[in-house]
């Protein structure tokens, strides 16, 4: 194969010269497709003739048009990963939106500069980023760049640190699924480290803290075009209200018994965490449970004995809530053919109580 995309020489004989024994490989957990020769020269830098086609900066235009309107909010800011002299930048910055980018060559980022846009020589996980950059930016975008990276996602992860949440990303490949569906080998080169398919393409972005929210195939189907968002964190306030809340509902559902009367079914995780983290043991007196290897000890955390159901026979349980989950319903049928209905039941269910 060539060397390169890009070595071009002056005469024929050192041209004929410049190739390589190309060697391609597959994963066979995910799938990737990848070359492990070594990197080209210039895989920092990004080399690109789109900017000399009328029809694609048209839809670059349009497209971009649509990203923005994407995000959550008025976006205002864009950062590309690997933006040549700023090609994509120009449109962007025509859209209303402050430019800024890496690019790993001097002078393709010198130009960058030369035009307004906001360039800093370098490559992501070798420079030092500004931390300003934190979350900063409305949209991220990089374009059949991260095929040529030595570890994209690392690169992608950084990445995603810059976008702020609510934003959106637009990341282009080229399609591996169109080059396997037609069998297209001269679509191969060392340039490209990685040949992704949609599968794969989305398995990198969302371990890079990426979520999907549109694939597309464009330009006659060579580019995987994916606009994704940064994953949010969990949100815990919500836990904290439910946690609040079941206690609430199971102090009421105890409060007019004696704690002797009172008893938890399940020696389970669920029971177990409840109990402890809400700090109720006082409001019962044992815990349930059918499984006799437990039966005789006492619950972690809580210190609660263990007992069988044969406790409920001498009557002085009177209230029993069940947080087995699942076999709620088995569990209350038991007790309903054995007890009738001298016996209260209640059931944590999905974080609420409940009870006939």
């Amino acid at each position: 194969m060539p060397a390169s995309a890009q070595e071009f020489e002056a005469d024929s004989a050192a041209a004929n010269a410049v190739t390589v024994d190309m060697k391609l490989y597959q994963c066979s957990g995910c799938g990737l497709v990848q070359h492990d020769g070594p990197l080209v020269p210039y895989y920092r830098e990004v080399i690109r003739s789109s900017k000399l086609s009328e029809p694609m900066m048209d839809f670059r235009q349009s497209q971009f048009q649509t990203v923005v309107d994407t995000v959550d909010g008025a976006a205002s800011s864009v950062f590309e990963l690997g933006c040549g002299d700023g090609e994509y930048l120009d449109i962007f910055r025509a859209l209303g939106l402050e430019t800024a980018g890496i690019e790993g060559s001097v002078a393709h980022s010198q130009r960058g500069r030369d035009k307004g846009h906001d360039v800093i020589t370098g490559f992501l996980t070798e420079t030092v980023m500004p931390s300003a950059f934190s979350e900063r930016f409305d949209i991220v975008s990089s374009f059949n760049f991260i095929e040529h990276l030595p570890d994209p996602l690392a690169s992608l992860r950084e990445l995603a640190g810059f976008l702020r949440p609510g934003g959106a990303a637009l990341l282009e490949e080229p399609n591996y699924d169109m080059i396997s569906k037609f069998h297209l080998f001269n679509e191969f080169i060392p340039d490209h480290r990685f040949y992704f398919t949609q599968e794969t393409f989305g398995a990198l972005l969302s371990q890079a803290g990426f979520q999907i929210i549109e694939y597309s195939a464009i330009w006659d189907s060579y580019i995987i075009s994916v606009v994704a968002r940064k994953r949010p964190l969990a949100d815990w306030a919500p836990f904290l209200t439910a946690r609040q809340r079941m206690r609430q509902e199971i102090a009421a559902f105890f409060v007019a018994s004696d704690r002797e009367q009172n008893a938890v079914w399940s020696a389970g995780h669920q029971s177990l965490a409840t109990l402890s983290s809400l700090g109720i043991t006082g409001l019962v007196s044992c815990i349930i449970d059918s499984a006799p290897a437990k039966q005789g000890r006492f619950a972690p955390a809580s210190g609660l004995p263990l007992v069988s159901p044969q406790c409920l026979d001498g009557g002085s349980i009177r209230r029993v809530l069940l947080a087995a989950a699942g076999f709620n319903t088995e569990i209350a049928d038991f007790i309903r053919q054995n007890h009738g209905d001298s016996i209260e039941i209640g059931y944590l269910n999905k974080g609420r109580v409940e009870h006939d």
